[in-house]
């Protein structure tokens, strides 16, 4: 009977043990696949930083040659200040540095360097008045170029001249924008040979509010105020923005 009682006891002890073993295996299969599937997540995170990386990279590529191109215009701007201050008792040499500036539109314009000599701007000729938008409620396609303020304004060159070294902060601050291949002085000199009707007219086909953005309609503002004060005339009532 001893021995009888002793297998049952065994017998009893190794079920035991049987059902504590698969308890202990079932919690590490379910840890394994509680791994699986936090692996396959890190994996995917992964994957996702690798295309941001790939993108990061590719952006920063874009930017450094924008980046060291604008270094070089600050090097450029910065000797230019530099040759205008030395400059200043040699007018030969101020007409030298002047027509060495380049016409940010793309136009081959000649050297000047004779003295700098401004006449009152003639009247536009009157073919001109062809070029005007016929509907003077829509100006999206009235455009002002180089070639037709020369016509309007013989010494527009010497103009130009004068009205980069004289407001060279701003012409600095827009250098990089161009509109309708006009910079910011080239502009300034069309509101000279055309007056306040061509500043209305680029007001409001710039205006933000219409097809143009702020940076547009500032740069228009500024070449208008340049234009006044070299005419003389303060007034600037008809300021868009």
């Amino acid at each position: 009977m001893e021995t009888i009682a002793q297998i049952k006891s065994q017998l009893k002890e190794i079920e035991l043990q049987e059902e504590t073993n698969q308890k202990e295996q079932a919690k590490i299969n379910q840890r394994i696949v509680d791994l699986e599937k936090e692996l396959q997540q890190q994996n995917q995170q992964r994957n996702q930083l690798d295309r941001e990386a790939l993108k990061l990279y590719t952006r920063a590529e874009e930017l450094r040659p924008k980046l060291d191109k604008l270094e070089r215009i600050a090097n450029l701007s910065k000797e230019f200040l530099e040759l205008h201050t030395e400059c200043q008792d040699n007018q030969d040499l101020l007409n030298t540095l002047y027509s060495s500036v380049s016409n940010i539109s793309g136009e081959n314009r000649k050297p000047v360097v004779t003295d700098i000599y401004i006449d009152k701007p003639e009247s536009p000729p009157s073919d001109r008045a062809n070029s005007q938008p016929k509907d003077n409620s829509n100006y999206a396609d009235y455009s002002i170029s180089i070639d037709d303020i020369k016509k309007a304004l013989p010494n527009a060159e010497k103009i130009y001249q004068q009205l980069v070294a004289g407001y060279l902060e701003e012409y600095k601050t827009y250098q990089n924008y161009i509109i309708d291949g006009l910079d910011l002085v080239w502009y300034a000199v069309a509101f000279i040979a055309f007056g306040r009707s061509s500043y209305r007219k680029m007001s409001f086909k710039y205006h933000p509010d219409l097809d143009g953005s702020e940076m547009a309609m500032q740069l228009i503002n500024t070449a208008w105020s340049i234009s006044q004060n070299f005419l003389g005339d303060s007034d600037e009532e008809d300021t868009m923005l």
